[in-house]
């Protein structure tokens, strides 16, 4: 280990704050068009005035870059286009003298074809064809699977005779967790990281590790909870390490045994039922009935029993407030502020997607501007697809939209890099952008400041518990949350109001705010009244 790099105190999980980096497109400091680890690392200001207290990176390791990363080369090497092993010290240390942790992305569920142990398989070797899910033809004509991004999810090797399972793209070959030296390899690699000071770890469709034959099911099979309980005795267990698994299928008992109190798993869980996406994301329009309850239910679920992500965007998915909220320039940025007040009063670890504390937008896409393999699949697919729904659906879903360029000025390049982005910028980074907001006091950037200052101040926010009013209204979201002080004895009440719509409306619950209650945050100024403007959200505390 580096005895240079310094390392940040164990994170508290209730009251953290995370800020995830999609490296390729944060801030590029050698004028290549990509962003890397130097370029975290100038930014480390930004993100200090924000107030977050861990940075979880996209992949940096070495990859083809087929899926961006997600197909991992080399577990232990930093990928060139990013920087050096070296950097990523450097980048952990200054990150620690801030107070700020890094979380590294575990891509455990595959690796690149270009991995070392794939090409020792091919080359014939059975202790690395046994890393991988390789089968003969009559096992694969029994068990058909369809790939992700589309496509037979079996891909045959001519000099091999059998086929290798790829649950995602082609050149992402799925590991066999059966074989007890690929989770030993896995462990490993968690240890390595953890040397270098990692203070958190992401674990990439986690879920899908452990696969059901029987039933052809590729998530939340029979050994899952073995697994992970594993993987936690033999690296981070016990050692003040922030997890997160990602986990698409997951209900409410899996959560609580993914998020179990007794740290035999993982802190907290991704979820993704609230956002609405369903089977098939691409023709998916949020519900916000849908939303309030999928949150109810796993805010309840887990009061006491385990511990809850809250997130609105990342990576892959639209940016929030496009899907969400209302991107119209009139409405986005206080509904964005409305978005962002809901989901980070609620219980749990927020995470804050580059760019969202902004505003940041989907954007119109040309075919020849898409970089997304799952985009660009679906689009040579949907041949019989009306032209202009099927540009409707790239639009509202695609995963590019959250991968434009940080919006950090209005320049040219927004301040980005010196050079061409690798991908499209979005020409509203002359309105959108970070230099504008940091200097405006009123700005999407200073409530979410705000915002994580009071996660921090107020425990009512960390450890109360959740009642959802309004439930059966897709007009509004309101919801109580209630504390008591274990040592005083007082009791803490906070109550959110929200206007989903873009007219006024009545607050039918405003007659619970006490007098001589705090008003919290508004994303409008004044004090509120019993009919709501358009957008308008107010948080209270109440204190007895």
């Amino acid at each position: 280990m580096n005895p240079h790099i310094l390392h940040t105190p164990a994170i508290d999980l209730d009251s953290c704050v995370i800020y995830q980096i999609y490296p390729m497109s944060f801030q590029d400091s050698n004028g290549d068009g990509m962003g890397d680890i130097n370029g975290i690392r100038q930014r480390l200001g930004y993100l200090t005035q924000l107030g977050v207290d861990l940075l979880w990176l996209t992949p940096i390791y070495r990859s083809p870059k087929r899926d961006n990363g997600y197909d991992v080369a080399d577990y232990h090497t930093i990928d060139p286009a990013f920087g050096t092993l070296a950097e990523m010290e450097q980048l952990i240390s200054d990150a620690a003298a801030r107070g700020i942790g890094i979380m590294m992305d575990i891509v455990a569920n595959h690796t690149s074809i270009e991995h070392e142990w794939f090409v020792r398989a091919l080359a014939g070797d059975p202790r690395y064809q046994a890393y991988y899910v390789f089968r003969d033809k009559a096992f694969v004509d029994a068990h058909p699977i369809t790939s992700i991004f589309g496509g037979n999810g079996w891909q045959y090797v001519p000099q091999l005779d059998r086929y290798y399972l790829h649950n995602f793209d082609a050149s992402q070959a799925d590991l066999d967790w059966d074989n007890p030296a690929v989770r030993a390899e896995m462990a490993e690699v968690i240890n390595f990281w953890l040397a270098k000071g990692i203070k958190g770890f992401r674990f990439d469709v986690i879920d899908m590790v452990s696969k059901e034959w029987s039933r052809l099911a590729m998530s939340n099979g029979p050994r899952l909870h073995d697994y992970i309980r594993e993987l936690n005795q033999a690296s981070f267990g016990g050692k003040g390490i922030i997890t997160v698994g990602e986990t698409w299928g997951a209900d409410l008992a899996h959560m609580q045994h993914y998020s179990n109190p007794n740290g035999s798993e993982f802190s907290m869980v991704f979820n993704f039922e609230h956002l609405g996406l369903g089977r098939d994301k691409w023709s998916s329009h949020f519900d916000p009935l849908a939303f309030k309850r999928a949150m109810a239910r796993h805010q309840t679920g887990l009061h006491g029993l385990g511990w809850n992500s809250l997130f609105l965007g990342n990576h892959d998915l639209p940016r929030a407030v496009s899907r969400f909220g209302d991107d119209r320039p009139e409405w986005r940025e206080v509904s964005a502020k409305l978005w962002a007040m809901v989901i980070h009063l609620m219980q749990g670890t927020p995470f804050i997607y580059q760019g969202e504390e902004l505003g940041m937008t989907n954007r119109h896409w040309q075919a020849d501007e898409l970089r997304d393999v799952e985009a660009i699949n679906y689009r040579a697919s949907q041949s019989e697809l009306d032209p202009a729904e099927l540009g409707r659906r790239l639009d509202a879903i695609g995963r590019d939209n959250a991968r434009t360029p940080m919006q950090w000025d209005s320049g040219p390049r927004a301040g980005f890099s010196t050079a061409a982005p690798w991908i499209v910028l979005n020409d509203n980074h002359v309105a959108i952008n970070a230099a504008e907001q940091r200097a405006r006091p009123d700005s999407l950037f200073h409530c979410y400041r705000q915002l994580i200052a009071l996660r921090k101040a107020h425990p009512v926010i960390r450890h109360g518990d959740v009642a959802l009013l309004d439930e059966e209204d897709p007009e509004r979201i309101s919801y109580r949350r209630r504390w008591q002080d274990p040592i005083t004895g007082a009791r803490h009440t906070l109550l959110l109001l929200a206007n989903l719509t873009e007219r006024p409306l009545v607050m039918p619950h405003f007659d619970q705010v006490e007098k001589g209650a705090t008003l919290l945050i508004s994303n409008y100024p004044g004090e509120p009244a019993a009919t709501f403007a358009p957008y308008q959200a107010t948080g209270w505390l109440m204190t007895t």
